[in-house]
């Protein structure tokens, strides 16, 4: 769809790291005339076009959890990010993740110029997955604190989750 086009024209616009590796690694096979050579994690990411979900959770720890730790809602209690909320209100789906974050809604601020598209993208990526596996039944956790939110705030997060407990309210 749209977002899989603007990824493809993203990663063709602009080399990245990963996209300037990966046409180093086709320009060593086209060199050397291999076509049997697998290739290197940064070009087959930028052959997929695939986010990067660890980034995802690495920029969901840092942001997001703030006000959606373990994929509740801080701010409006009935807006999780669980799979049937989001479903219901049509947002089970990257790209509208993705534009939601990018550009705000309701009480929600825009992260347009905060993070950059890719992180945006591996955010939303990592959001879809992590409701459609259950945030409570397999939660991802970054082993580092975010500048959003104490450190003690996480442990007593992941004992709860730990020991089966639902999220105080």
């Amino acid at each position: 769809g749209k977002l899989q086009e603007r990824r493809v024209m993203r990663l063709c616009t602009q080399p990245s790291p990963s996209m300037r590796a990966a046409l180093a690694h086709v320009a060593a096979i086209a060199t050397i005339g291999l076509t049997s050579v697998l290739p290197s994690p940064a070009f087959a990411r930028v052959l997929t076009a695939a986010p990067d979900t660890e980034d995802g959770a690495r920029v969901f720890a840092y942001v997001c959890s703030a006000c959606h730790l373990g994929g509740y809602n801080q701010v409006r209690a009935e807006r999780t990010l669980q799979e049937a909320v989001l479903r219901e209100n049509g947002m089970l789906a990257a790209d509208a993740i993705e534009y939601q974050v990018t550009n705000g809604k309701n009480r929600m601020p825009a992260f347009e110029g905060r993070l950059t598209e890719d992180e945006i993208t591996d955010v939303a990526f990592y959001v879809v997955l992590q409701s459609q596996a259950g945030w409570n039944n397999n939660p991802r956790y970054v082993e580092y604190p975010s500048k959003y939110f104490g450190s003690a705030i996480a442990d007593a997060y992941k004992n709860a989750a730990a020991k089966g407990q639902a999220k105080p309210k």
